[in-house]
Order: structure tokens, then C-alpha cells, then sequence
């Protein structure tokens, strides 16, 4: 999806911005609890106002996130009551940055070291083309050993809009060079998804992944269908 589409959402809000959780995600405290975090720099992209990055900014010694769109960026900083100072496309308050930007502007020198990637809403948020770039941008974003955190959710039947349906099997191609640990597959049957959009089942993936090591991905849609 591109900017436009995202700056509308922010504006509309309600329904649009649904992918936002007023709370810390139970996954990220389960799977990437506080001694886990201690020294490390996490990354979050597409972070939007997400509350998980206050989680992180309490155990980590760096967050940072990348959101296009400047009024959630503003809204996290108003919401959590938190002071700033702005440096460019930056903003910063304590050991929290957030850059507002497009997310494939960023290099490697931008970001610093990389300990942990948090990605709750990102990947099923882009469709084939641009999950392809992605992949590819992480792929050039994060060290060999990086950690990576990765929910998505697979559903039927499948929808032309975020968030996409991502099965483990795509996960598996997506991200040839980590080791992967399936950690969360429940079938939720009363989630809001299920009931608006009359699905048959869906399923909220966590996946632990380690990157083993520096790989060209998939960089063209096409060639990611031909393969799965």
C-alpha cells in the first residue's frame, strides 16, 4: 500500500486503524520477555503509535521505529506523554527514535547496530510487490545473529486488502536464511476479523527467528509465486 493509503487510514481512524492495540501484545511479554532485552537495540518498522515500543523502551537500550505517517508518530509521543525533540525526519525521547519516513529510505547507518526485529503488524500489511521490497530492505537493515519476532495471520477465505493472510509455509519462503521456531498458532474463532469479514477460520502465527546468515531474497513477486 502506499503512503496515501496509510495517511488516509490515520485520518479516518475507527475501523481503518484497527491493526492498533491499545495494549502490549501477550506474545511480545511471552516471547521476548525483559532479561531477553537487556543491552540490545530493537527495531520496530511500520510502528504506527504502537504501545509495544513503551514495553521495549524499559528493558532495551534502544528502540527504534520507522512510520511514514507523522500524525501517529505525533499521537505516540501525546498518547504516552512523552517529551521530544525532533532532528530532521527523527524524533526523539530518551531511548526511543522514531523515524518518519519511508521505511526503504533507510541504510544501514540510519539504524546503527540491530539486535532485535519486532514485526506485529508489518509483513501483512503489504502486498506481494512491496512485501517482496520488505523482505529485501530487512535482508540489507539487519546482522547475521539478528533476532526477529514475526506475527501474522492466515485466514480463508482470503482478502485484496491488509492484513494478508500469511501461513507458516509462507513464512518458511519468505525467510530462507533464518532458523525458525513456530512458537503461536491459535485458532481464534472470536476475533473481530472472523465476525466482519465472515471467515471460515483464522489463526495469529508468532514465529522466533534467528538469522543465520547475509542472503539475497526474493525480490520480484512473480518469482516468489512461481516458487510456492
Amino acid at each position: 500500500m502506499e503512503k496515501a493509503f496509510w495517511m488516509n487510514s490515520w485520518e479516518l481512524e475507527g475501523p481503518y486503524t484497527s491493526f492498533h492495540r491499545k495494549d502490549i501484545h501477550p506474545y511480545l511479554i511471552k516471547h521476548l520477555p525483559p532479561f531477553s532485552l537487556e543491552g540490545k537495540s530493537v527495531f520496530v518498522p511500520l510502528c504506527g503509535k504502537s504501545v509495544d515500543m513503551i514495553y521495549f523502551s524499559h528493558f532495551a537500550n534502544r528502540v527504534i521505529g520507522v512510520e511514514i505517517v507523522e500524525k501517529a508518530v505525533l499521537q505516540f509521543f501525546s498518547e504516552n506523554q512523552l517529551t521530544y525533540r525532533r532532528i530532521g525526519d527523527r524524533f526523539i525521547s530518551g531511548n526511543i527514535t522514531i523515524f518518519c519516513c519511508d521505511l526503504f529510505s533507510l541504510t544501514p547507518d540510519d539504524l546503527g547496530p540491530i539486535d532485535v526485529v519486532y514485526d506485529r503488524a508489518s509483513l501483512v500489511a503489504l502486498p506481494d510487490a512491496m512485501r517482496m521490497r520488505y523482505l529485501q530492505t530487512l535482508e540489507e537493515l539487519t546482522p547475521v545473529g539478528a533476532l526477529t519476532f514475526l506475527n501474522t495471520v492466515e485466514y480463508a477465505p482470503t482478502m485484496p486488502t491488509p492484513p494478508f493472510s500469511i501461513s507458516p509455509r509462507d513464512v518458511l519462503w519468505y525467510f530462507p536464511n533464518y532458523v525458525i521456531d513456530h512458537v503461536e498458532s491459535p485458532v481464534l474463532p472470536n476475533h473481530g476479523m472472523v465476525r466482519k469479514f465472515n471467515l471460515s477460520f483464522l489463526i495469529e502465527h508468532g514465529f522466533l527467528m534467528r538469522k543465520l546468515y547475509n542472503s539475497a531474497v526474493w525480490t520480484d513477486a512473480e518469482q516468489m509465486t512461481e516458487a510456492v
